[in-house]
């Protein structure tokens, strides 16, 4: 299994959705996390948690070596893909997850990959976008439910879960931990989103 993570705005919660979702699979077997971002953060992260995390990040250039040693790879890719750079990335990936936040400019990056993947002759089956940080509806107002209906008018699959915004990821960060194993008490719960959308993910 080949699992990439695509954002063209940062802050999504990509890094963040990468160390969790190698944290899933490596319970289905040898994981590896390749970090492609120039930040490093997904490195830096599993690097803290190098004694407790079921996985371990690796360099681009480790794909080679290491890649027949696992089971499943998920890709943290770097920000600003050039359109060649995204359709060979969707053509090598099993599926394409979109960490995605409630606000215009992320659903403007989202129409953007779209057309260039139809564009380039690709229909949009391995696409998926999970909204993120989302928080209760203000009012009447419920902008991840407008999100999940702008994305699926553009014909891309949302997926029904979504993550919840907490203070407890920034905690698992600067422990390099799992959100499930910090202090915070809402933590377990954003771990279970997390769950949701694995499961949704059919992975």
């Amino acid at each position: 299994m080949i699992l990439s993570l695509v954002s063209w705005k940062g802050g999504c919660g990509k890094t963040t959705s990468s160390i969790h979702f190698a944290a899933l699979l490596a319970s289905r077997g040898a994981t590896m996390l390749v970090d492609e971002d120039r930040s490093r953060n997904a490195s830096n992260w599993a690097a803290r948690g190098a004694a407790v995390l079921p996985f371990k990040a690796y360099p681009p250039r480790a794909l080679g070596s290491e890649a027949r040693r696992h089971d499943h790879i998920v890709i943290d890719t770097r920000g600003g893909l050039e359109d060649q750079d995204l359709i060979d990335l969707y053509d090598n990936s099993d599926l394409v997850v979109v960490p995605a936040v409630a606000e215009s400019m992320t659903l403007e990056a989202l129409v953007n990959t779209a057309n260039t993947l139809r564009t380039h002759g690709r229909d949009l089956s391995k696409l998926r976008v999970l909204f993120t940080m989302a928080r209760r509806p203000a009012g009447k107002t419920d902008k991840v439910a407008e999100g999940k209906a702008a994305v699926s008018e553009l014909g891309i699959h949302t997926l029904s879960a979504t993550v919840r915004a907490t203070e407890a990821f920034k905690d698992a960060c600067d422990a390099g931990r799992l959100v499930r194993d910090t202090r915070n008490p809402v933590g377990k719960l954003a771990w279970m989103d997390y769950e949701r959308a694995f499961k949704e993910l059919g992975l």
